[in-house]
């Protein structure tokens, strides 16, 4: 399996995204209850991104979409990964993904 920073990268490429400039990122934590999405929404906050909570779309979930400007080239794009993971995970939730603006080159 892939790392994030090479999941992520390989698929703006693919996407003709130029990953030297800023990003606009959302990245979905799916969580158990509205409670556990907005202690994940706190976590999220405490690193800098924003973070909204609303109902999730899969029955039984509330959604954290977190919110950051990152530039894909410099960012620790594994550290991010890994900390939507294992706030999920802590939460019982799930690290859902990502999405990204596309910058063209």
């Amino acid at each position: 399996m892939p790392s994030f920073r090479t999941e992520v990268l390989d698929q703006l490429h693919r996407m003709g995204s130029d990953v030297s400039q800023p990003h606009g990122f959302d990245f979905y934590l799916y969580l158990p209850s509205e409670s556990a999405a907005q202690v994940a929404a706190d976590k999220v906050r405490e690193s800098d991104f924003t973070a909204e909570v609303t109902l999730g779309t899969k029955p039984g979930t509330w959604l954290c979409k977190a919110t950051a400007t990152i530039t894909p080239a410099t960012a620790l794009l594994d550290d991010i990964g890994a900390f939507f993971a294992q706030t999920a995970d802590v939460l019982h939730g799930e690290f859902d993904g990502w999405e990204s603006d596309v910058i063209p080159i």
